[in-house]
């Protein structure tokens, strides 16, 4: 939940490299929007126990660190976000090394952030369960995969439930942590706030991809509701199916409003928002029909 201000946008690139299966149709732009990883100057320093992971209330026991992983950690979070392909290596020849380091959530963390900017899917998921595996509170991780796995999903393959029930539990064991998580040092009351509204934004976003997906109409659009309000920077794809959802449940003045929002944003189905707004304002004017 750290350095909030600065954002990384990787759900185009992963749309676009597996042409999901029940979103194939939308925009690669449909986009998810995490935070972006810690700043160097609020990573703990070499050699110190790094802070609890998001949603955990106390720090684990650490293990005893040498001066090769402090140097390697440290050379870690010293390269910049713009050095992603580096960022990946490095991250995936720590953790290789380093099975048993304290710094294991904090270099997982930014690794599956990397993954998503660099639209690998399938290297996400796989960081992202072994790391929930390790630190099942780590709220950032959480709200990535809860936002991200739902995504991925062919609806026609066997294992399509299994992966939304897991999506699905992602997303709300994310929105029960942002009620306890504690704030870490070094960071303001503000940032604190964006951030936990933004890991909610994405969880909420998440389970009404999970509802969507399951035909549950009425149960998506309160989740989408709910991210478009939270998110600083909602997600459009929640803004459309907001609108579908509400134009489903013949709810035409919300849909309006809701197609009007993703159609602000640039992305492949600005257009599209725009006219299925235009089309839901009449609907939502036009006289009832005679019985």
């Amino acid at each position: 939940m750290r350095n909030l201000m600065s954002r990384i946008r990787g759900v185009a690139a992963i749309a676009a490299a597996l042409g999901l299966a029940l979103f194939a149709a939308l925009p690669a732009g449909a986009q998810a929007t995490p935070p972006a990883q810690p700043s160097q100057s609020q990573q703990p320093a070499a050699g110190q126990a790094p802070p609890p992971a998001p949603g955990q209330t106390t720090a684990p026991a650490q293990p005893p660190v040498n001066k090769e992983e402090e140097d390697a950690y440290k050379a870690f979070f010293d390269l910049t976000s713009q050095q992603g392909p580096l960022i990946i290596s490095q991250g995936e020849d720590f953790l290789a090394k380093y099975p048993s380091s304290r710094y294991r959530p904090s270099v997982f963390s930014r690794l599956v952030a990397a993954y998503l900017n660099a639209g690998q899917a399938d290297k996400l998921l796989v960081a992202g369960q072994k790391a929930l595996g390790e630190s099942p509170d780590n709220l950032e991780i959480l709200a990535i995969m809860s936002s991200i796995l739902p995504r991925t999903v062919d609806p026609k393959s066997l294992d399509s439930d299994q992966k939304l029930s897991e999506a699905e539990r992602y997303a709300r064991h994310a929105i029960q942590l942002t009620s306890t998580v504690t704030k870490p040092d070094g960071m303001s009351d503000e940032q604190f706030a964006l951030g936990k509204r933004q890991y909610l934004g994405m969880a909420h976003t998440g389970l009404g991809l999970v509802l969507y997906m399951r035909g549950n109409t009425a149960g998506s659009v309160e989740e989408f509701d709910q991210a478009t309000k939270l998110d600083p920077t909602p997600d459009p794809l929640a803004y459309y199916l907001l609108g579908d959802g509400d134009r489903k449940l013949s709810k035409f003045t919300d849909a309006s409003a809701a197609f009007d929002a993703c159609g602000k944003s640039t992305w492949a189905w600005q257009d599209r928002c725009r006219k299925f707004a235009d089309d839901a304002k009449k609907l939502a004017t036009a006289p009832p029909a005679k019985p």
